[in-house]
């Protein structure tokens, strides 16, 4: 039994210092890109512009495609949405609908596998046709007013939006993985990231903020645009409370490490998710551990990084579900929230156990932070609200319409 335990603190020993190790690499490869891009626009007069003068490039770029975009009533327009459904992207077509026609293209529903080994060299370009072949098809039947793609170079070649903005449609693109893997890897010439598309797209939105002069060095139009939640999905449930505190995630990382320096402290967290001993949830499970729980806790981290933060999904779908929310102090959360107030954050497992307890000794403050939290993500971080904004600045929706 000795030798057993022996055996396993030096597995973690070593599974702690490969975390620790590639943590830096990616904290130093993130840096290294971001430092890179802000020098090349330094060095060309390149500027990240304000919400106006982003409005103005933008209506600028159409205009020399010959686009003038006719706002239109809220249920009019044509969508198409090209993704892959892999968890919340469930929501995008949920949202879209009530702007019009959407005609979606979830390449994985129609036998392409963007994991399978032989991806690049053969099923993306399979994919890439099928996609052009069902917009070109829908666009013939009733002309799309809107592309939106959760897209990047590793699904499509930039040929793809090229054409689609060829139409006459008005292309986004959203990506949430830029912090660290705005260029990816390259092959055949062209980049697996977003920085692929970046020129391609009329607009990329991107929730680091930090980002947005990355795509706007590779020559696009870029704007910070934050995850979001589903109301009508993400609601609070009239269940009695289970778990003082609980979180859904993957195990991986430093996580496994924080959850046990809480636990050292008097703090005991139930995990869901891969890798934890209580195994997955379905989406709806999943919403109602929210409501479960007095507490549900949050990681900011990117990767295996605790020290690289970026916005993630879980910090709306929880206040929206109605669940008290604990997370990491990722200084762009107060871009979306009133942190104190709506959310609450840690800065270290100590700071963090410390607020657990107050919380808990503090129902009636703990219950005035869940109906803050949920108010303001009703209000302003529901995806029907992101688009809406959006669809208004471009000119394409009628704002008296909303």
């Amino acid at each position: 039994m000795l030798k057993l335990k022996n055996k396993l603190k030096n597995i973690n020993s070593l599974n702690r210092a490969n975390s620790f190790l590639k943590a830096r690499i990616q904290e130093k490869k993130a840096q290294d890109e971001l430092d890179y891009y802000r020098h090349r626009a330094k060095a060309t007069g390149i500027n990240q512009p304000d919400q106006n003068q982003l409005r103005c490039l933008l209506q600028d770029r159409l205009r020399k495609r010959g686009i003038f975009p006719k706002a239109k009533p809220k249920g009019q327009l044509h969508i198409f949405l090209a993704y892959r459904a892999h968890n919340w992207e469930h929501a995008l077509p949920r949202a879209l609908k009530s702007f019009g026609e959407v005609t979606e293209f979830e390449w994985g529903s129609l036998g392409f596998e963007d994991r399978a080994k032989d991806w690049l060299t053969k099923q993306q370009k399979q994919m890439n046709q099928a996609m052009l072949s069902a917009f070109k098809q829908a666009n013939e039947k009733r002309h799309i007013d809107i592309v939106v793609g959760y897209l990047s170079g590793y699904y499509v070649n930039p040929e793809v939006p090229r054409k689609m903005r060829e139409s006459g449609a008005i292309v986004f693109n959203f990506c949430w993985d830029d912090k660290l893997d705005f260029r990816g890897e390259e092959h055949n010439g062209t980049w697996t990231g977003p920085a692929a598309l970046a020129s391609v797209v009329d607009l990329n939105l991107t929730n680091a903020p930090d980002s947005c002069i990355k795509y706007m060095v590779k020559g696009g139009l870029a704007m910070f645009w934050a995850e979001a939640a589903d109301p009508k999905f993400h609601k609070p449930y009239n269940l009695p409370f289970k778990y003082d505190v609980s979180f859904v995630g993957a195990k991986y990382g430093w996580r496994p490490l924080f959850i046990r320096r809480l636990q050292n402290l008097g703090i005991k967290v139930h995990c869901f998710g891969f890798g934890w001993p209580n195994g997955n949830l379905s989406n709806e499970d999943m919403v109602k551990i929210y409501s479960l729980s007095r507490i549900n806790l949050g990681f900011a981290g990117v990767g295996h990084s605790k020290k690289l933060m970026c916005l993630k999904g879980r910090d709306f779908e929880v206040p929206m579900s109605g669940g008290l929310y604990l997370t990491q102090d990722n200084p762009e959360l107060r871009l979306v929230y009133d942190v104190g107030r709506e959310i609450l954050t840690y800065k270290n497992e100590k700071d963090c156990a410390e607020k657990i307890k107050f919380l808990l000794s503090r129902p009636e403050q703990a219950e005035n932070i869940r109906k803050a939290g949920r108010e303001r993500c009703v209000r302003d971080h529901s995806y029907e609200t992101r688009w809406t904004d959006l669809f208004t600045m471009v000119g394409i929706l009628c704002k008296d319409k909303i």
